[in-house]
């Protein structure tokens, strides 16, 4: 695998473990919430607010799972070492000036000063371009792109 890539591997497994700990820090923090919540004597104000940390939890779980997940799927797409002749998951695509990383949709990363996106292969550009090869035209919302890197 280039350097270059596995330079942006790393840069998205650092901001989804950056997300995974805030995720889990405001976890504790409903859970710290939810024990410590005593009883007023106005009941149904407890149960309201008991009910909505509940539903704040139940979100959090669901987007921590998501995060975990995620970096899972970093660590599976950074174990491909071996390029591709067609766009794929782990493909790193060059279309005129933008670059590619068919992985997770993390949206734009900076890296070495170069900007790319990280997006699924279920995105629409990640759709039209999964099986393409270097140097295919493509037709995307109406206008022409062509690959012109394929790692």
């Amino acid at each position: 695998m280039n350097t270059f890539k596995e330079k942006i591997y790393q840069t998205a497994i650092v901001q989804v473990k950056e997300k995974i700990n805030l995720l889990k820090t405001e976890r504790k923090a409903i859970n710290d919430g939810i024990l410590e919540d005593t009883k007023s004597s106005a009941g149904d104000k407890f149960e309201t607010g008991r009910e909505t940390m509940s539903r704040d939890l139940m979100t959090v779980e669901n987007q921590l799972k998501q995060a975990n997940f995620e970096f899972d799927e970093l660590c599976r797409f950074q174990a491909i070492k071996e390029p591709s002749s067609t766009v794929q998951e782990g493909s790193l695509v060059q279309v005129g000036s933008d670059k590619y990383l068919i992985s997770i949709s993390l949206g734009q990363v900076t890296v070495d000063g170069q900007k790319l996106f990280m997006l699924s292969k279920n995105s629409p550009l990640g759709e039209i371009l999964v099986g393409h090869k270097k140097n295919d035209q493509i037709d995307f919302r109406g206008k022409s792109i062509t690959i012109t890197e394929l790692q």
